[in-house]
């Protein structure tokens, strides 16, 4: 067994002083960014694979012939399903699908959505105009100039309804203050900039 009272000696711990301060200085001055500089280490980070299959034909196709969907579960009284399909929660099959045979249920719906920013009144119907094919333009310009933390954000999604329900939800650009949005109405966004800054009633 080792013995403890070499430990004690001076020039023993003056050693393992002296290493240690070696390992920390060498530690310290070979990064590349200096301590206390936020490193953009994630700037060449690709884009996610959304990217590329967002919008992809099979995934429609898919989508439209599944026997289950994926829905959004959190609205009070609207759901949005993965295929685009906005309804009342009384028109939800077993399969967890919008039943698209009722009358209230739309597909691709922006209604409550401002076309200049791309932001709506109502979650669910922000997810079913961000999924509409024509709005891929758009979605395809928020992925390419996402900042860094959303590149890291959208890593996790997988389909183009991910991204839809991720995105829509209310983040940091739609909100003014700490607690008052910029456009208290339309506070659900998908698009590339922020609300319109509208005065508080």
């Amino acid at each position: 067994m080792f013995p403890t009272r070499i430990l004690r000696k001076r020039w023993v711990l003056a050693v393992i002083f002296l290493f240690s301060l070696c390992y920390f200085l060498n530690s310290t001055f070979n990064q590349e960014v200096p301590i206390g500089v936020i490193s953009d280490r994630y700037g060449d980070l690709p884009h996610t694979t959304l990217q590329l299959q967002l919008r992809g034909r099979g995934e429609v196709a898919a989508q439209s012939n599944s026997s289950t969907c994926k829905n959004s579960r959190q609205g009070h009284s609207l759901v949005v399903d993965n295929r685009g399909f906005v309804c009342p929660r009384e028109a939800v099959l077993v399969n967890s699908c919008c039943d698209p045979e009722n009358p209230q249920s739309l597909r691709y719906t922006c209604e409550g959505c401002r076309s200049s920013t791309n932001c709506c009144s109502v979650y669910e119907n922000c997810v079913s105009c961000c999924m509409h094919p024509e709005k891929e333009a758009i979605v395809q310009g928020v992925l390419g100039k996402a900042s860094n933390t959303l590149k890291l954000l959208f890593r996790a999604v997988n389909t183009h309804y991910d991204f839809c329900l991720t995105k829509c939800r209310t983040s940091s650009e739609s909100v003014q203050h700490e607690n008052t949005y910029r456009d208290p109405v339309a506070k659900h966004c998908f698009g590339e900039s922020p609300p319109d800054l509208k005065p508080s009633s």
